[in-house]
């Protein structure tokens, strides 16, 4: 699988080094194609990490990197906006909002399907591991809803949403996990002796890490060039097929564990990633808009995109208040994903408000139903 991987990245790194060019939608898919396998590689060689370095070192690592081709798409953004203002601005916005509401609507009610259909139950039950991250991404969501407000995501946004973050590692390098077994890829690569494994792993890690970066331009890029051509909209565009590109071996590391029976695991890590994205990745934004600025600012948001985050932040505490009780029964699986497909039928800003308030009028009711077990969530931070 390792030499699949790599091969497939081939087409695009032989490509750029001989300084071929391409239509746009091929280059977009050849670096496409380039970035989803060193994802593919980078999750198989942190996964293999976690046996090598101290635990909590073993977090912070894993959590950066299982999103770290959505994390250079987005800095790409980001720092493009910094220079050249523009358009760029606002694909920043409409790839971390594409990612967020991509993870939940399709991620979180396809593992809970799945997981039902081979449990042959109408719901399912998650463990009290879940407590932390569901917490921290309670907070970061509450938190979230002001960012409209401001027009912008200030650099004071991203001192508090780093500072979650970094709590959330360090509380998690106390909470209870549970004992990693290695399967597939890492398990045969933890096979190998300790130095062997170890310097197999850093040149997969550098490998990955080399072909993102000579990808990622290209690739966003080419998703807004062929929209241009095919008079599709460059906003929807980035906003959906950059992160169904970034994150689909998130999406395939999830489903193999709920094929595992592993469904608590399985949800885990989509629910690791959503906090990363929801407090790491934001945060960053601005700081990166500033730096390509040359100083401190705000990275401005319009109407669409405060539209867009508060669609965000309303999915987001509906996906929460619908795992409050540690349970996800079919109806409440099938509306996760059938309001997700639901803005697609008809775009437009009416229908994010619309969509908004649905989320929000659905969340409050099971938010007052469940407060004992949200209560008993938050005391794993606030005890």
């Amino acid at each position: 699988m390792i030499l699949i991987s790599i091969t497939f990245t081939l087409p695009w790194i032989i490509s750029h080094l001989l300084h071929i060019h391409y239509p746009p939608h091929l280059k977009s898919l050849l670096s496409g194609i380039a970035v989803i396998s060193a994802g593919f590689i980078i999750s198989w060689s942190a996964e293999t990490a976690e046996i090598d370095i101290p635990r909590s070192l073993s977090l912070a690592v894993v959590a950066f990197l299982a999103v770290l081709p959505e994390y250079a798409v987005d800095v790409y953004f980001a720092w493009m906006a910094g220079k050249f203002g523009g358009e760029y601005v606002h694909y920043a916005t409409a790839n971390m909002t594409g990612a967020n509401r991509l993870l939940l609507g399709i991620g979180w009610s396809l593992v809970a399907l799945i997981a039902m259909k081979r449990l042959r139950s109408i719901k399912v039950e998650l463990d009290e591991g879940l407590r932390l991250e569901t917490t921290i991404l309670l907070i970061a969501t509450i938190y979230s809803f002001t960012i409209p407000l401001k027009s912008s995501i200030h650099p004071i946004d991203s001192i508090f949403l780093i500072s979650i973050f970094i709590a959330y590692i360090y509380l998690a390098t106390k909470a209870y996990r549970e004992e990693v077994t290695l399967e597939g890829v890492p398990r045969y690569l933890s096979s190998f002796p300790d130095l062997t494994r170890r310097t197999i792993v850093i040149a997969l890690l550098s490998f990955s890490a080399f072909v993102i970066f000579v990808s990622v331009e290209a690739f966003a890029e080419g998703l807004i060039e062929t929209a241009k051509s095919f008079g599709f909209d460059e906003f929807l565009m980035v906003q959906w097929v950059a992160p169904i590109a970034s994150e689909s071996p998130e999406f395939v590391v999830a489903m193999y564990l709920v094929r595992r029976m592993r469904v608590t695991a399985g949800m885990n890590s989509l629910i690791s990633s959503k906090v990363n994205q929801w407090t790491l990745l934001i945060g960053t934004l601005p700081l990166v808009y500033s730096l390509s600025l040359g100083f401190f600012s705000p990275l401005p948001l319009d109407s669409r995109q405060r539209e867009e985050i508060i669609l965000t932040a309303s999915q987001s505490l509906f996906g929460l208040a619908v795992i409050s009780n540690l349970r996800i029964s079919l109806w409440e699986a099938l509306t996760l994903i059938t309001l997700f497909i639901s803005q697609f039928i008809y775009e437009s800003v009416e229908m994010r408000y619309i969509l908004s308030l649905i989320y929000l009028s659905l969340s409050f009711p099971i938010i007052l139903k469940e407060r004992k077990q949200i209560m008993k969530s938050l005391r794993v931070i606030f005890p």
